[in-house]
């Protein structure tokens, strides 16, 4: 059987039912596990929309604000469990769903892509140039989730049908880049911190024009776009563990 018709055949569990709810009906235990993690990526979005709600038009930037700042990044850490909780009880139930493995992408463009570059921005990357490399970390985000589902038959697998390695980094790794931020936020190392006064570690540097122009970029920024191209480099290989 071609893998058109398995795709074909697979499709079918949802064209045979036209009920309302028909897509609901259809969802696995997996699927479900699936969309939590989607759910803690936008949550962390929120919060991060909250905390910059509660620390502006403020002299000193309330508890509540830095707490919400906490869980803005605590999010995206539990959407990995939820993440690595979805294929194993697909697997303990028998295999996973196509309507799951494209949830599963979208659920993590949003917990390790949208959600880490958002709490960037709020923590400071806020010039042009920090715009345009967070724009570029999750442009190479979402191409690399997309190459990973058109290609992933073809990269040597186990026994057990289990790809050997990935193809540039996987997209969880920005976890990584998060947890580098709540390390700032605990140090107080971000802007607002101290009514504005303060900066991101690594500061700006300038590349053209006058301070505070539009060739201000923040070196953290640079981070993310290094780590949007490890991600859809097609030389970089991490093995699976």
């Amino acid at each position: 059987m071609s893998a058109i018709e398995e795709k074909k055949k697979a499709l079918r569990q949802y064209a045979a039912d036209d009920g309302h709810f028909s897509l609901v009906r259809n969802f696995r235990l997996a699927d479900l596990i699936t969309i939590m993690n989607g759910v803690c990526g936008t949550l962390s979005i929120l919060s991060s929309a909250r905390y910059l709600i509660l620390s502006s038009n403020v002299r000193q930037i309330p508890d509540e604000a830095i707490s919400t700042l906490y869980f803005a990044h605590l999010l995206p850490i539990l959407g990995f469990g939820f993440d690595a909780l979805d294929g194993k009880v697909a697997r303990w139930m028998g295999g996973g769903s196509m309507l799951g493995q494209e949830m599963d992408s979208l659920a993590d463009l949003i917990s390790f892509g949208v959600a880490p570059a958002t709490l960037g921005f709020v923590l400071g990357l806020r010039t042009p140039l920090d715009a345009l490399c967070l724009l570029w970390f999750v442009s190479c985000g979402l191409a690399r989730l997309a190459r990973f589902n058109a290609t992933v038959a073809l990269i040597p697998s186990d026994a057990s049908g289990k790809s050997k390695y990935f193809e540039g980094l996987p997209i969880p790794s920005s976890l990584f880049l998060t947890s580098m931020m709540a390390f700032w936020v605990k140090n107080n190392w971000f802007v607002g911190a101290l009514h504005n006064t303060s900066d991101i570690p690594f500061n700006k540097i300038l590349l053209w024009g006058e301070k505070g122009g539009y060739g201000e970029v923040h070196v953290a920024a640079g981070i993310f776009a290094i780590w949007g191209a490890m991600m859809v480099s097609k030389t970089l290989r991490v093995p699976k563990l």
